[in-house]
């Protein structure tokens, strides 16, 4: 059996873990939401997210260096280079809690002056509001230093433990949800120490297992490798630009909502936020099963290999993102209505636009896998991420000459994720090497065209129904077999059509 037969198997192992993590945790999030929503009511909904919010501006000082985490430890792993993947790990530790010292005093000076003197936060509920927000920072810091250990069973490719873990947090949220129910004290400060809570047990969970299984993190002391740590900090120094831009669109443009409109209309945004959380898991079940082999790919110097990973798992997320997608767009009027039952205005209008984004940036978002694992993200990050990050003064500058208009930022988002897109994909060919016209014709063209003429067969079907429950279930019952046809027969070149007939006879042939 060839190498690659055996990383297609545990990409399409890891693939299906993700998918039953994400079906039972979209499951559980859709019981929890309404319950936390109908507890708090839509105006403390709206303030536990934007104060929230405050807090996760911040957490681009973490993120920008997870996936340099994961690149640098699956890069070890591929070498098979045991000691320099210890030296890696513990360098990584040390990165991570001095910059949880850093982001410590930033948020309890910025954040503070933010949250008490800018905010639209009705005086009765400042003191639950500042409550939040320390607690919100403590659960902050306790994940930024768990990131290392999450780092690790990713790069190992256990994502079956990932999907356990998950499960397992997202159970803990929902008995908190529940009991508050119950609770009579300060249900919004209630809901933040509940949250603050799980995330040291779950952080907690991480550590022993990454202790228990793997070498490097069974010796850790603070040190400091000079080469590593330098090159660690310049690869995320650059990733800051995307972190900073993903981060200021989901959290930046809540705050300026807010400023703006109040906390009734952050309620709105936080519903659309779960919309997009909920896809956003989708399709990176399909990012976190392939990336590390990407990385391993290239530094094997298997370059053909990785590029065809690539272009099969772009199309493979949007795939799945379409078959999601589609019902909801033409759909979520009703469903918001049948979910939440008190819906905070302007959520439908939100929720779609917010959908759109998600469908546009995936057409380019995979390559971005590439990027890392060659080490070549500073033209991508100047370029690509910058475009994002033009979405808060923009978003800003419009609502002060048209205030009236609350939806303007996020079809600003709308335009600039074309533009982002398109960079994405032309700025790989000069710094990559990458096919533009391969891409363009087995990737772009190809799921663009399928998804046109689905929406479209799809809302003909469904037009002389009027809104209901059944028209739900058409929607989506026709969604997935007009999806698969057109995928099988339209969507999937030879090699593929192959590989998964292979892989379906042995398994009819094992039972």
């Amino acid at each position: 059996m060839t190498n690659t037969t055996e990383n297609n198997k545990r990409i399409a192992k890891n693939t299906m873990l993700l998918y039953v993590r994400m079906l039972i945790l979209i499951g559980i999030q859709l019981y929890t939401v309404p319950i936390i929503l109908n507890t708090l009511g839509i105006e403390d909904y709206g303030i536990y997210n934007v104060v929230g919010g405050i807090v996760t501006m911040f957490s681009f000082i973490g993120s920008s260096l997870a996936s340099g985490s994961q690149r640098f430890i699956a890069f070890e792993i591929g070498r098979k280079n045991k000691e320099q993947l210890k030296n890696i790990f513990n360098t990584i530790i040390t990165v991570y809690f001095v910059l949880a010292i850093i982001a410590l005093i930033l948020l309890e000076a910025g954040g503070y002056w933010l949250l008490n003197y800018h905010m639209k936060i009705p005086e009765s509920r400042m003191y639950a509001a500042n409550w939040v927000f320390q607690l919100s920072i403590l659960s902050f810091l306790i994940n930024l230093i768990s990131i290392p250990y999450n780092s690790v069973v990713i790069a190992h490719e256990k994502m079956s433990v990932f999907a356990y873990i998950s499960i397992i947090e997202c159970i803990f949220k929902l008995i908190a949800a529940i009991l508050l129910q119950y609770i009579l004290f300060d249900h919004l400060i209630t809901y933040a120490i509940l949250i603050c809570l799980i995330t040291v047990i779950i952080r907690s969970i991480y550590q022993i297992y990454c202790y228990k299984r793997f070498e490097e993190c069974q010796t850790y002391h603070f040190s400091w490798d000079s080469d590593k740590g330098k090159e660690l900090l310049t690869y995320s120094g650059w990733n800051i630009i995307g972190t900073i831009a993903i981060i200021s669109r989901q959290q930046g443009l809540n705050i300026i909502i807010n400023i703006f409109f109040g906390p009734i209309l952050n309620a709105a945004h936080s519903i659309g936020q779960q919309i997009n959380g909920v896809i956003t898991q989708f399709i990176n079940n399909v990012y976190i099963a392939t990336r590390p082999q990407i990385t391993k790919l290239f530094a094997n110097n298997q370059t053909a290999e990785m590029w065809n990973l690539v272009f099969r798992s772009s199309k493979l997320a949007f795939y799945l993102l379409m078959i999601l997608s589609i019902p909801l767009l033409i759909e979520l009027d009703k469903i918001l209505n049948l979910w939440l039952h008190n819906v905070p205005p302007y959520s439908v209008a939100i929720g779609r636009l917010m959908i759109l984004t998600i469908l546009i940036e995936t057409l380019a978002n995979q390559i971005i896998g590439a990027y890392q694992a060659a080490n070549k993200i500073k033209r991508y990050q100047i370029y690509s991420s910058t475009i994002i990050l033009l979405n808060i003064p923009i978003s800003y500058i419009s609502l002060l000459i048209l205030p009236s208009y609350p939806l303007t930022p996020y079809f600003i988002s709308v335009v600039l994720s074309i533009f982002y897109t398109f960079s994405i994909i032309w700025n790989a060919k000069k710094e990559l090497g990458m096919n533009i016209l391969k891409y363009t014709k087995h990737v772009l063209l190809n799921v663009i065209i399928i998804y046109c003429t689905i929406v479209f067969t799809v809302w003909i079907s469904i037009t002389s129904f009027s809104p209901s429950i059944f028209r739900i279930l058409l929607t989506c019952s026709i969604t997935i077999i007009y999806s698969f046809a057109a995928i099988w027969t339209l969507g999937l070149d030879k090699t593929e059509k192959e590989f998964i007939i292979n892989i379906t006879l042995k398994k009819l042939h094992k039972k």
